[in-house]
């Protein structure tokens, strides 16, 4: 780990358990960590207000449905949904295999979709999906059987480390390959099929994806981010099967003056919030908001705050890993944001604060 701005110790590593997922509940903040157990702040007070202790459950994923009911899933195939009053829990559903959720996805006809190993499953219908068109980067080669012969396909099903659900019911899931680019897989869930992006040619698998958010227009934003030797970070727009880079770092000027060391930027997730008409991005250097260009690349961004983290090394890049996670909004328009290392921060406008 390398750690910018404090020590490492035991102590940190204890108030700060490495989280994997994050909800904004109606009056609570939720969220697990990698030993599967999940935590709950309350969002006036910020007081953490739970922390489960069970050994014999393992937390995997946690997900609120259009009703704002809340729904945990874990590593043997099971579906329990939270009392946000007591922190009770009680069996929802359970898979007839004991499988690992990765994630629980509801659609705007409260529809639940899971991730699971190697598939989008839908548990209700039994049914399940996994062609999905990925673009080779010399990472990842599946093969197929057909009958007695074998081939290279570039259709199957990656684990997806972001995941996000559009206004049109598009599930759209991310995964970084470091320096080898990554891939950006859709799934749409009103008419239950993959989706294959063919967008004037520009290459996705090209990218180093972060996370995926939309604007009030229906607009689709991808972040892009890589440490490898230098700093990289991009923001594509997709409007209407139209690609468009918003921000390349290398042409990056923020209104601070405070440059990273290589004059650019290494991008994190980011987020849309409606009740600014604004784009909120993460960063090596801090958290930016922007006006949405109406052409070209964003311009003036504002630097908000610069956080102490703490960085893991880049398993497939010379380079860290980008801790922040996941980026949102509380109901009253608090910037929430997920890190691998330091719990879960939130930011009213003036004062960054950290969940313990």
């Amino acid at each position: 780990m390398i750690t910018e701005g404090f020590a490492q110790s035991s102590h940190i590593e204890i108030e700060n358990p490495s989280f994997t997922s994050m909800v904004v509940g109606e009056g609570n903040i939720y969220a697990i960590d990698k030993n599967g157990q999940f935590y709950a702040w309350n969002t006036t007070s910020l007081n953490r207000v739970y922390t489960s202790t069970t050994t014999k459950i393992k937390f995997t994923a946690i997900a609120k449905d259009k009703n704002n009911n809340l729904f945990l899933g874990t590593e043997l195939g099971e579906i329990y949904q939270l009392n946000p009053d007591d922190f009770s829990i009680k069996i929802h559903l359970k898979l007839k295999k004991k499988l690992h959720i990765h994630n629980i996805i509801f659609n705007s006809l409260n529809e639940i979709f899971l991730i699971v190993p190697n598939v989008i499953y839908d548990p209700i219908n039994n049914d399940l999906w996994n062609d999905f068109e990925n673009t080779s980067n010399g990472m990842v080669v599946k093969k197929r059987s057909l009958f007695f012969f074998r081939k290279r396909t570039n259709k199957y099903f990656i684990i997806p480390e972001y995941t996000f659900i559009d206004s049109q019911d598009r599930i759209w899931m991310t995964k970084s390959f470091g320096e080898f680019g990554g891939t950006v897989q859709v799934f749409d869930s009103k008419a239950k099929k993959e989706l294959s992006l063919h967008l004037d040619g520009f290459n996705l698998g090209s990218t180093h994806p972060k996370s995926v958010f939309e604007d009030v227009s229906q607009n689709i934003y991808i972040t892009s981010g890589l440490q490898h030797f230098f700093n990289f970070g991009d923001i594509y727009k997709i409007q209407d099967q139209r690609v468009s880079q918003i921000l390349n770092s290398k042409n990056f000027s923020d209104t601070t003056n405070i440059i990273s060391k290589d004059n650019n930027l290494f991008i994190g997730p980011g987020a849309y919030n409606p009740k600014d008409n604004k784009i909120y991005i993460s960063t090596s250097n801090g958290f930016y908001k922007a006006d949405i260009p109406i052409d070209g690349e964003i311009r003036n961004p504002e630097l908000l705050f610069t956080p102490e983290l703490a960085w893991d090394r880049e398993k497939l890049a010379i380079g860290v890993d980008m801790v922040i996670k996941k980026l949102d909004f509380t109901q009253d328009n608090r910037l929430i944001f997920l890190t691998s290392n330091n719990g879960v921060g939130i930011y009213d406008g003036k004062e960054l604060k950290t969940l313990k």
